[in-house]
């Protein structure tokens, strides 16, 4: 495969501290350039890794030499973004959510699929090999029987967009996208319902701070998932089996070097301490992305993917 062009719209502390170094790290794409209104960050990025830099839209987009963008925004500009792009003929990889609509989540799906163009949504977690360890025990198990799922932060000294409703701003888009993400992956073939759900605001507060969901899956498995901003901080999957259990911590974000640990119980209870494999997230992730482009069935599956995960994060929503 020749070396992919990727472009990265949006420069806020994420993608300088983790999206850029993990794209100038990754076999078959090359950094080709930066896109940002703020003309002090294009420089500086654009002189630091040796790109293109540009604070105008339009000359990222009709750049022949860029293959695709990467929108690092704020989630409420993600669908304009990403609907710019995909009409001017780039492929898409977009930090995650990709929008907080189900409806325009569908659209971009649709138009992606219209052009031919592949449609990513950057959850990052599903590709480390903690997060395929949790998968391992899940189809080693007889019968999973319930899982809970936490990832709740500390309030942010400079939260910036995530707390502007109009930016999509808030616990729901930010946080609880991760633990529902999870669930649908690890539980894939199955149909899921929403039996139970609260978003709560505290009062002050222009967006939502907390909420928790119980799902059922149509295989019998029950999910109790819970999200938070301004909490002590825990970031967890705890599954339990007929036969056995299973615990890791931090699954969804990871300090660089990070080394996983599970906590394993067989029938009887009896624990065993596991230590996992270091990996850098991001950079698995692009891995896999690349593995999509040029592959219609591996895009058609990212695709409904996608839409399935809009699909329950609208149910919860709606409840």
């Amino acid at each position: 495969m020749n070396m992919l062009n990727v472009a990265v719209w949006g420069l806020g502390s994420h993608a300088k501290n983790r999206i850029l170094p993990a794209l100038s790290n990754t076999n078959e794409i090359k950094l080709i350039g930066v896109c940002s209104r703020n003309k002090k960050s294009v420089e500086a990025c654009a002189e630091l890794w040796d790109c293109y830099g540009w604070t105008d839209p339009d000359q990222m987009l009709t750049s022949d030499e860029v293959d695709i963008v990467y929108i690092a925004t704020p989630i409420g500009a993600h669908f304009l973004l990403a609907k710019q792009a995909i009409e001017a003929g780039k492929h898409v990889w977009c930090e995650k959510p990709l929008t907080c609509s189900y409806t325009d989540t569908q659209k971009l799906v649709s138009l992606s699929e219209k052009e031919g163009k592949v449609l990513t949504e950057s959850f990052m977690y599903l590709y480390h090999p903690q997060f395929q360890r949790v998968r391992k025990f899940v189809d080693d198990s007889k019968q999973i029987h319930s899982v809970i799922c936490r990832f709740g932060i500390p309030a942010l000294k400079n939260p910036g967009f995530r707390n502007n409703p109009k930016l999509c701003g808030g616990a729901l888009w930010d946080v609880a996208t991760y633990p529902t993400s999870a669930l649908l992956t690890l539980f894939q073939s199955q149909q899921v319902q929403v039996l139970f759900s609260e978003i709560l605001t505290k009062e002050g507060l222009q967006v939502d701070n907390e909420g928790r969901a119980v799902l059922r899956f149509s295989n019998g498995v029950t999910a109790y998932l819970e999200w938070g901003i301004g909490v002590a901080y825990k970031n967890e999957i705890d599954l339990w089996g007929e036969d056995g259990s299973f615990f890791t911590d931090k699954v969804f974000s990871k300090t660089k070097g990070y080394q996983p640990q599970y906590k394993i119980r067989d029938l009887n209870g009896k624990e065993s301490i596991e230590h996992g494999e270091q990996s850098e997230q991001f950079m698995d992730m692009f891995t896999n992305f690349v593995g999509i482009m040029n592959n219609k069935e591996k895009a058609d599956i990212e695709r409904r993917n996608i839409l399935q995960r809009a699909k329950l994060m609208n149910d919860i929503v709606n409840f």
